[in-house]
């Protein structure tokens, strides 16, 4: 065999990447730069179009993402800030979802992670390294300063004002001309909650009239008693609220507790008081100033409950978990469940409840809560009369449960399935396609600016799809608008609107309509969706998103006319270009292929240009799409190019084509699905099918849903808490029972505790020093950790729960993560036993899924004399294992075994359809390994099919040895593995052995046609788009063999 040739210098570098010197390989198209000292974060996007490839595309790619990391980390370090954590975006329109590389800690290999991500992403697409080539591509770099971030986050107020929109008689205005808005608030709030005065009384109060200033007497009393200073530029509220709460506490016979709501989501931004508290205390805070809150109800706009922190309709309505709602009588609040008053006692024959208060029993009959809900004589649970009686349901039966995964009824041993969906009423909605085009001639203060000069949008509906109504209601009188900076004459529209901001004024009228809307454009979501947003949301409307990185998959607001106006991203539904639409849809639309994007400018306006091949972006094409430009480009070179006609002929051509895609596709879908309408429903590809399948092929109680913690029920527990207990039980010879025991964690009151010795009345508690406060670790009182507490007050908590646990008569012994780390670096025994451990524990589904497979069987070979390499592929084969496999339906008996066994063959294996968790020993020697395993964490988490576990773990990133001879145990070569028994069953076959078998989820149903009739009817669709395959098409003989066979296997007709 020849040896591989070897690699050949590279002819480029960082110097002449970007068009320096003799390399012509990428072109650089603008960057940002954005710098957040809030964060210490510095951020730079840089967009690039690769021109030609070199030899080695794979460094080309790595010196980019090297000098964009390189500038990011400089530019970062300009600004004083010096970055020790890194994070990298790579977007394409080309790429499905973008290339992210979370926030990491830098170091040396992330490059190399960077790169193998985005060669990951090439291979499941089967792209090589150049699926960048052809569109133009961002890099976003952002770099962190975390260790000068400050320890807690600050809600600090002084003298701002807030800009929210909202009902003025919600807040209780603050309008201070000092910085003591806080306590101007807290104390306003106080009054306004625990003062039964007149409206015109505490109007004169917070506002200081008739010549008496009491609120801000009031306040500063309150500054003195909690000793906060006068001569403070701003007050953190998270230092100086709890100080007052406990003030107030003190002084006071109820209880107080303050929630601080900020201008952007519903739940509080800070929180402190009693859980059991009397009085709430409410601040809205705003642009670094405080006001107070009459009710939260008032704030919302609808009734709002503290305890739960959401809003809710009507209190019937409320979720009966909550625990501020009397299920009575149905009223919600601080001084609720209504309480036993005056030894009270009262049975209402209509519902059959008990009441112990007057006012309770009089309130459930005056509000006809009576007969909403009803208590059961036989099983004492509340049940609503009509949640009760919907879908065909006849009232309560006891042994079953609303559950809130599979939105049913049903007994809780029974388990969740997969509901089939039924077909909903259709709704009038208006279907518009847009698109828009900018232009980039103004430079930034971060770089080039989009500036939007044209928009064009196609209207249409069901019902006009169906047949076109000239008065339609829903599309109204025009179909086609336009929204231009100049008018234009050679395209025929319905409306043109000439103005100066076509992107506000497009905005404005799409969110202007009493029928819901869903607004598609094609790749919209990193781009046209992404400017729709900031216009909306300087129109003060804040869109609900769906997104992943920086690509939007769904943008929805609601207008004043409480209707829906919904963004989508045709790409998802339809992925390839906006040309290829035409001919896969067959589409009698005539497509404009190049625009000179580069040619829009405002200083071409009214001339006649003649564009170059560098305004049409040709050096990025790729060479099937280049080669037609630059046939069409000779054609049209000397014609003369008018910018205002061409833009508006472009533009809504565009529109043309999307618009005549989406009927098609939705007139297809329709037929298939029996009447789901993909583009009211969907927002993907995905989706649309897995409603199909769901509404016209899923059984009822067919497909189970895994429980949230597994079928084991299992309690999280970090793996140093086990492997800690584990060798506390074998070092003190004791049965310690914890998480993966086989009833879960011992629990005590509402308390489970990480390990328990009966025969002792011993209780161990492991903390972790970051999530319980460790004195050693986090000595800072004031520091936030991770459970939304201070280390003072999580240290507090912790300490009130081993009081209540002690007081029970229990020892307990309190480990914390540090001293145990400590302890394993000193105790060889110890440390060896750590490195030994096996898990055991209950069985993680997903650890059992591990995705695709490549692997070489040999990296180099060169084609002798005689010989030719060739390439096989197996067509559809994912759809053909969807329709022969036997999958596994319903819920599995867990089996929890954890015995020492000698399986060698597959009839060792008793368990025909079964998830097992067992330890696994490679045979020494296997041309094809057949189980994996996973080494490293997080981002360097690697996949391998290794003969020996710990040669692995010692080579993590490979090695070449002709002479290497594992010197490993079989102990040392094994691996707990989780895998089907199927795969088992294989392994066994090639030599694979098991010692010990811990836990087994198995199946006793199976469905051998779950996906055929749903499969099968694509695979339909796909063969008669496709026709026969060459090397039968025009033998009728085979022909005919190829039908048959289609039928009688796969049921295709």
């Amino acid at each position: 065999m020849s040896p591989p040739p070897s690699k050949k210098a590279r002819h480029f570098f960082i110097d002449n990447l970007l068009q320096k010197g003799a390399g012509d390989y990428v072109k650089h198209l603008g960057e940002e730069t954005k710098i957040t000292r809030k964060f210490n974060m510095t951020k730079l996007t840089t967009k690039f179009l690769i021109n030609k490839l070199p030899t080695n595309p794979e460094s080309l790619l790595q010196e980019i993402f090297q000098s964009c990391i390189d500038k990011t980390i400089s530019t970062s370090r300009e600004h004083h800030l010096e970055p020790d954590q890194l994070g990298c975006i790579v977007s394409s329109q080309l790429l499905e979802t973008d290339i992210w590389i979370p926030i990491r800690e830098i170091s040396n290999n992330t490059i190399d992670a960077i790169l193998n991500q985005f060669l990951k992403v090439a291979q499941s697409k089967k792209q090589d390294n150049g699926m960048l080539w052809g569109e133009p591509f961002t890099v976003s770099v952002t770099t962190i300063d975390k260790k000068h971030l400050p320890t807690t986050r600050s809600i600090n107020g002084s003298g701002g004002k807030y800009t929210r929109r909202i009902n003025d008689k919600a807040l209780i205005k603050i309008r201070n001309t000092d910085n003591f808005c806080l306590f101007y608030a807290l104390m306003a709030s106080y009054v306004y909650s625990i003062c039964s005065w007149t409206k015109q009384k505490f109007y004169d109060y917070i506002h200081n009239r008739k010549g008496i200033h009491r609120l801000e007497g009031d306040a500063k009393n309150l500054m003195a008693n909690v000793r906060a200073p006068l001569d403070q530029p701003s007050y953190d509220a998270q230092n100086w609220v709890p100080k007052v709460v406990d003030y107030w506490n003190s002084i006071n016979e109820g209880l107080f507790k303050v929630f601080i709501f900020g201008e952007l989501d519903e739940k509080p931004i800070f929180k402190y008081g009693d859980e059991n508290y009397t009085t709430p205390i409410l601040l809205y805070f705003n642009n670094n100033h405080f006001d107070g809150v009459r009710r939260a109800s008032d704030l919302f706009g609808k009734p709002y409950c503290l305890s739960c922190e959401i809003i809710y309709n009507r209190p019937k309505d409320h979720s009966i978990t909550c625990t501020s709602k009397c299920q009575n009588c149905s009223r919600i609040g601080p001084n609720f469940p209504c309480q036993p008053l005056d030894n009270y006692s009262k049975r209402c024959n209509g519902c059959y409840k008990e009441f112990n208060n007057e006012d309770c029993y009089n309130h459930h009959l005056k509000s006809n809560f009576c007969h909403n809900s009803k208590k059961c004589e036989k099983c004492g649970v509340i049940w609503y009369v009509k949640d009760n009686n919907k879908n065909g349901r006849n009232g309560h039966v006891c042994s079953e449960r609303y559950c809130n995964t599979c939105f049913s009824f049903h007994d809780p041993k029974r388990g969740c399935y997969i509901k089939p969906l039924t077909p909903r009423k259709p709704k009038p909605y208006r279907i518009i396609a847009f698109d828009i085009e900018t232009m980039q001639h103004k430079q930034g203060e971060k770089g080039m600016l989009h500036e939007v000069n044209f928009i064009s949008a196609k209207i249409n509906c069901p019902e006009c799809i169906s047949k076109v109504i000239n008065d339609c209601t829903v599309c109204g009188e025009s179909r086609t608008i336009t929204f231009s900076h100049r008018p234009f004459s050679n395209t025929s529209v319905d409306q043109q609107n000439i103005t100066n901001d076509p992107l506000t004024d497009f905005v404005a009228w799409i969110t202007d309509f009493s029928t819901d809307t869903v607004a598609f454009s094609h790749f919209g979501g990193r781009f046209d969706m992404v400017l729709v947003f900031k216009a909306l949301y300087l129109q003060g409307l804040t869109p609900d998103m769906i997104k992943n990185g920086n690509k939007m998959y769904e943008m929805k607001v609601k207008n004043d006319k409480k209707c829906w106006v919904i963004f989508h991203d045709t790409y998802n539904l339809m992925p390839m270009p906006l040309a290829s639409l035409v001919p896969a849809f067959d589409l009698k639309v005539e497509d404009k292929p190049f625009f000179p994007h580069l040619a829009n400018n405002p200083s071409n306006y009214g001339k006649e240009i003649y564009p170059t091949k560098e305004d049409y972006l040709a050096n990025g094409m790729m060479p099937e799409k280049r080669a037609q430009f630059d046939k069409w480009f000779d054609q049209h070179k000397n014609e003369p190019f008018n910018l205002v006609e061409q833009l508006a002929a472009y533009c809504t051509n565009d529109v043309d084509i999307l618009m005549a895609a989406l009927i098609a596709f939705r007139k297809e879908f329709l037929e298939v699905s029996n009447g789901l309408d993909v583009l009211r429903e969907s927002m993907t590809i995905a989706s649309a099918c897995m409603k199909h399948f769901r509404m016209n092929h899923l059984k009822v109680n067919h497909v189970g849903i895994v429980p949230e913690r597994g079928y084991d029920n299992a309690d999280n527990q970090s793996k140093l808490a086990l492997k800690f207990l584990k060798w506390y039980a074998e070092k003190n010879n004791v049965e310690v029972r914890n998480a993966h025991s086989k009833n879960g964690e011992k629990k005590m009151g509402k308390f489970k505790l990480d390990g328990w010795v009966e025969e002792k009345k011993l209780a161990i508690e492991v903390n972790g020093c970051c999530w319980h406060g460790c004195i050693k670790c986090y000595p800072d009182n004031n520091l936030k950790l991770p459970t939304g507490l201070t280390a003072e007050k999580q240290r507090e908590k912790d300490q009130q729960r081993l009081k209540f646990i002690r007081n029970l008569g229990v020892d307990v012994e309190v480990y914390w993560e540090c001293e145990i780390r400590n302890m394993v670096s000193k105790d060889y025994e110890m440390r060896k036993m750590f490195k030994k451990y096996l898990d055991d524990g209950p069985i993680n589904i997903r650890e059992a899924f591990y995705g695709g497979r490549t692997g070489p069987l040999k990296l180099f070979h060169k084609a002798e004399p005689g010989q030719k390499i060739s390439y096989y592929d197996v067509t559809s084969l994912y759809p053909f294992i969807n329709v022969s496999t036997r999958y596994p339906v319903g819920h599995p008996e867990v089996h929890v075994i954890n015995k020492d066994v000698n399986w060698i063959k597959p009839e060792d294996n008793t368990y025909q359809l079964a998830l097992l968790k067992l330890f696994v020993i490679p045979p020494r020697n296997i041309d094809i390994p057949v189980l994996p395993m996973k080494i490293g964490e997080d981002d360097d988490e690697r996949l391998l099919f290794p003969l020996c576990s710990t040669c692995a773990k010692e080579h993590p990133k490979g090695d070449v040895d002709e002479n290497y001879c594992c010197p490993h145990t079989d102990q040392q070569r094994g691996w707990v593995s989780t895998c089907t028994s199927i795969e088992l069953n294989e392994a066994l076959k090639e030599g694979y052995v098991v010692t010990k078998l811990f836990r087994v989820l198995e199946f006793n149903q199976h469905d051998d046609t779950l996906f055929r009739p749903y499969i099968s009817e694509f695979m339909a669709q796909k063969i008669h788009s496709s026709g026969f395959d060459n090397t039968i098409k025009g033998d009728k003989l085979k022909e005919d063999k190829f039908m048959k066979e289609c039928m009688e296997m796969l049921g295709l007709i």
